[in-house]
């Protein structure tokens, strides 16, 4: 009887097992799917942009008009929302109840709203003032066309707020699809706008149609709100012990949130004295480069978030360990082949995407190479992603934040020297953005283990340089299938992007390959996922 209870008690945990690994891999495949469908609507609408204003004048003031204000949230409150609300909020959902954690949340909601309210009204009056700080080499009359633009904007950073607070509250729930949804309803209606209106309401139509598409983020997750049971409430407590824990916790989150802003303060500064069009091919090659981490990084990071932070709170430190190695291995992996691709293919992939209307071949090639450069340090963003997560999950904000002190001062002095000395151009500037990525998980994968131990060990280093080598097998196999057939059957937009899948596909193969003759821990993982 007790054997025979035993195999029973086996063959449960198993098909438990089995049941949340596939509700895991189905969740996270979903949002991959919404996340990418959300981000080609997002390149879809920069082309569309790109198509009507070209890389030039005009061009230049919607992308920083448009940057501004994202850059602005990040540096105020940004990724700090989530990453000190999700923690606190699932540890009164585990220890205290959802009552306990409602409260919270309405007291967290109202403190943000109140907060980006304030910066808002700040970012409105010293509009002028800022631009000229953030792109010191524009002259007067696109300093104030920039500022007015700028104006008309700034009140979105409020409905974003709320709508990163409703996010994390959806998540710890269990909900997923409708915060990944957000980004496609944004999208949906910038696309629509560029469609029926085009240029007709000239520069102030278009950031009005974005400020509207930031606040139908929040909108749009009010009814699963409602459907998970969550009441919203005017309350404002500001002695509440949760929000005094977020505020010890939010500055050396926002502290280390302050890498990408600062960084891409930094390339502004530094391209906005490249001439025209560079801060733009900038924007342009950092989107797609974001898109693609995006897809996969944010996937993983947003699905594994709460559940660390539930492991945190019932100190079960050997689940946190294997689940923070078992997200940066399959992040590592997906990331190295599309690196690969971007490095190999940035020329075509460039044309396909942008090259349309306004949009000529010289603003292909420096666009390019921008986007060549920045897929260095593609992995390594995307293990900061995944490593950042953890490190706010235990509550730990101030290893990100030295991290990212250190990746901004190599970033700048990257800059300096890879522009200002060698003279590289927007090239230069993106390869120092790749540099500071590289450092920040260096410094990262070195603390996770002084933090929770074994997370990275010689094992899994060995792993990930197996998988960096099928990548430069992956990379070389597509620049060698491309410059093959570069001039056969033309050189048109459809023509390229059959070129492009002749080299992609073949490289895929390559990839896979070489994961299974190096026996890459994450490739065995798949096959045994799908032979179950």
């Amino acid at each position: 009887k007790s054997d025979i209870k035993d195999r029973e008690w086996t063959e449960n945990k198993l098909d438990n097992t089995k049941n949340t690994e596939k509700k895991a891999v189905k969740t996270i495949g979903f949002m991959a799917v919404i996340i990418f469908v959300a981000k080609v609507m997002g390149l879809l609408r920069e082309t569309m942009i790109a198509g009507v204003y070209g890389r030039g004048y005009e061009s230049d003031l919607i992308n920083t008009a448009t940057q501004i204000p994202l850059l602005f949230f990040d540096m105020t409150l940004g990724i700090a929302i989530l990453s000190t609300f999700v923690p606190i909020f699932n540890k009164y959902l585990e220890k205290e109840g959802r009552e306990r954690a409602e409260e919270f949340a309405n007291n967290f909601m109202n403190t943000v709203i109140t907060v980006s309210t304030l910066a808002a009204i700040v970012g409105i009056i010293l509009a002028r003032p800022i631009v000229s700080i953030m792109v010191p080499g524009f002259d007067e009359n696109k300093v104030l066309e920039t500022a007015r633009l700028l104006r008309l904007l700034f009140p979105a950073i409020i409905f974003t707020a709320a709508a990163y607070t409703s996010v994390g509250i959806l998540q710890s729930f269990g909900e997923f699809n409708i915060p990944s949804l957000i980004s496609f309803v944004s999208n949906l209606i910038m696309i629509l706008y560029l469609t029926i209106f085009g240029d007709k309401f000239g520069l102030t139509g278009v950031i009005l149609s974005m400020l509207v598409a930031w606040a139908a983020q929040l909108f749009v997750q009010l009814p699963s709100l409602k459907k998970k049971g969550f009441k919203y409430r005017l309350t404002f407590n500001f002695c509440d012990k949760g929000i005094k824990e977020a505020a010890l916790l939010a500055l050396p989150v926002l502290i280390s949130s302050w890498i990408q802003p600062i960084c891409a303060v930094i390339n502004m500064a530094f391209g906005s004295s490249l001439g025209d069009g560079a801060v733009s091919g900038l924007n342009w090659a950092n989107k797609i480069y974001i898109i693609m981490v995006g897809v996969f990084a944010y996937a993983i990071t947003n699905f594994i978030f709460p559940k660390l932070s539930r492991m945190n709170a019932g100190d079960n430190e050997k689940g946190f360990a294997e689940t923070t190695q078992t997200s940066i291995g399959f992040a590592v992996y997906i990331i190295t082949y599309i690196a690969a691709m971007f490095i190999a293919l940035s020329v075509p992939i460039i044309k396909v995407v942008f090259e349309h209307g306004e949009f000529t071949a010289d603003d292909t090639v420096l666009t390019a190479s921008a986007l060549l450069y920045y897929s260095l340090g593609m992995v390594a963003y995307a293990i900061c992603e995944v490593l950042n997560k953890s490190f706010y999950a235990i509550q730990d904000g101030k290893t990100p934040m030295y991290s990212s002190i250190v990746g901004i001062a190599v970033n700048f002095i990257a800059a300096y020297l890879l522009v200002g000395v060698l003279k590289m151009g927007v090239g230069g500037l993106a390869l120092s953005g790749a540099i500071s990525s590289v450092a920040i998980a260096l410094v990262l994968l070195v603390m996770i283990n002084k933090r929770r131990g074994r997370v990275i060990t010689l094992e899994f280093v060995i792993n990930m340089l197996k998988t960096f080598a099928c990548g430069v097998l992956a990379s070389l196999t597509a620049w060698f299938i491309y410059k093959l057939t570069a001039n056969m059957f033309g050189s048109g937009i459809i023509i390229t992007f059959v070129k492009l899948c002749i080299a992609a596909l073949p490289a895929l193969i390559v990839y896979i390959l070489a994961g299974f003759v190096l026996n890459v821990k994450e490739f065995k993982q798949i096959c045994g996922f799908f032979k179950r």
